[in-house]
């Protein structure tokens, strides 16, 4: 598994950028870039986003994988989408959900 810098550094070759150019960008020294992508500095969320803005991608796409999955429960996803299509084949309408009248 690749780590964010190793991500972050195949990227920066992939669009041809020089690491003076991505400090620039960062507003940073060379050398603290060059720890960034060798993991020798902790990087944070916000510096994540601000190095995918530069790549013009999504800041998801330099940050891990989940150790446990997705996070997201698709077989649950995927009954409510089929209680929902039985609910409106047999003419039940799903209940609305009203607002308290404070």
């Amino acid at each position: 598994m690749q780590s964010i810098g190793e991500k972050i550094r195949i990227r920066r070759i992939i669009k041809g950028y020089s690491q003076e150019y991505m400090a620039f960008m960062l507003e940073i020294s060379q050398a603290a870039y060059s720890n960034l992508e060798r993991d020798e500095t902790e990087m944070t969320i916000r510096r994540v986003y601000e190095i995918a803005e530069i790549f013009e991608i999504s800041p998801y796409e330099l940050m891990p994988k989940p150790k446990f999955g997705s996070g997201i429960n698709y077989h649950r996803i995927m009954e409510m989408m089929n209680d929902l299509r039985r609910s409106f084949q047999t003419g039940i309408k799903p209940k609305r959900f009203s607002h308290p009248v404070l």
